[in-house]
């Protein structure tokens, strides 16, 4: 159903807020996951099961601490405890729709909200903006609904080459593109929902603004991933390779730890399969001339790609958490972007899209070129 979210005083938050209010007041959930405004000035992702916290809540935070889908999976297991309504950014969304396909969470009894993404910042540098002072959401959002940036700012290298912005297959769709929140938020929801939450059904939402928005900022991020992941291409094709593009990683799985897809209990190189013994590292070194430390770099990064680039959303939560400065998400993006592509798989578009790797078709290796 398409209705409108009331905005009293041109003040978008505390509409959503309501919203979101509304949720736990009329028990249709337990509690309510979202990014909440702490001590300090910093904003972080918590559970709220106290209506009068969600007046600390900030649903329309530009900025992503973690891809909150690693979050949502561990509150909920194979079996959500409680009914809970969810705010997440649309690659969020597409991470915890393929952690639920590798049996690592479950939406049994959730409520899914998201919104048109209008891009994130570092989380550093959002912090330091709210802090300073230099960041007015309502005028953040002003701009981002029209389709561009905040003057001054620049949002994290994935959100430049977001081509999904829109949300699928969520319970209630806010649609931020285009919209005038002086008058009212365009969303989109379930009829039960609509129902409890008093919102009233129009015959349809506006589009003529939303499309006018939405096509050339779609044209423009799309321009920028291409310039990216062929200038990574070309990088790779190179004599270092791959190799180059790790040279400076450290081993200190941060891009691992911040990956949603990345669901291991225990990481192998983790275990001490590589915690090897000091007498190695001098053989290997006598053995090949010299060894570039730390070892086992890029033997972790291939097997990271080997393991997830299937279900990479490309949400460049790798790329934020890497203190080398490595464009890990842009690497991931387009190696997997390619098997993506092989496999014509869509990760998180769709739940009854079952994963390619543990899905057997008879005639899968035709397909590819092997006579029968």
């Amino acid at each position: 159903m398409n209705g409108f979210i009331p905005v009293e005083n041109s003040d978008p938050l505390t509409a959503v807020r309501g919203l979101l209010r509304q949720l736990l007041e009329s028990g249709l959930v337990d509690a309510v996951f979202v990014p909440m405004e702490v001590d300090g000035g910093v904003t972080v992702p918590a559970l709220v099961a106290d209506v009068d916290q969600l007046e600390h809540a900030n649903p329309l935070v530009p900025a992503m601490s973690i891809n909150s889908a690693r979050v949502v999976a561990a509150m909920t297991g194979k079996q959500s405890p409680a009914a809970l309504g969810v705010v997440l950014h649309p690659c969020e969304l597409r991470a915890l729709i393929e952690l639920v396909k590798l049996q690592q969470a479950s939406l049994e009894n959730m409520i899914l909200i998201s919104m048109d993404c209008t891009g994130t910042y570092e989380w550093t540098d959002f912090t330091a903006m709210q802090r300073a002072g230099e960041l007015s959401l309502a005028d953040y959002l002003g701009a981002a609904t029209r389709g561009q940036l905040h003057d001054g700012h620049e949002l994290r290298q994935a959100c430049q080459m977001c081509t999904q912005p829109v949300p699928e297959g969520v319970n209630i769709h806010l649609q931020l593109f285009g919209a005038d929140m002086a008058s009212g938020i365009p969303v989109t929801l379930d009829d039960r929902l609509a129902e409890v939450l008093n919102i009233r059904a129009v015959d349809e939402l506006p589009t003529a603004n939303r499309q006018a928005v939405l096509e050339p900022l779609l044209a423009q991020r799309q321009q920028t991933r291409q310039k990216e992941l062929a200038a990574m291409q070309e990088r790779i094709n190179a004599n270092g390779g791959l190799f180059d593009v790790f040279a400076t990683c450290i081993r200190c799985y941060n891009c691992s730890t911040a990956c949603p897809l990345c669901y291991c209990k225990t990481c192998l190189f983790c275990t001490s399969a590589f915690g090897h013994p000091p007498e190695h590292y001098l053989n290997a070194a006598r053995r090949k001339g010299a060894m570039r430390l730390p070892a086992d770099t890029m033997l972790f990064h291939l097997t990271r790609m080997n393991h997830m680039g299937l279900s990479c959303v490309s949400c460049g939560m790798c790329t934020s958490a890497c203190p080398s400065d490595i464009p890990v998400g842009v690497v991931f993006s387009l190696i997997g972007g390619q098997v993506q592509e092989s496999f014509g798989y869509h990760p998180g578009a769709n739940l009854e899209e079952t994963l390619p790797l543990i899905t057997f078709q008879a005639d899968e290796w035709v397909e590819v070129g092997e006579r029968r």
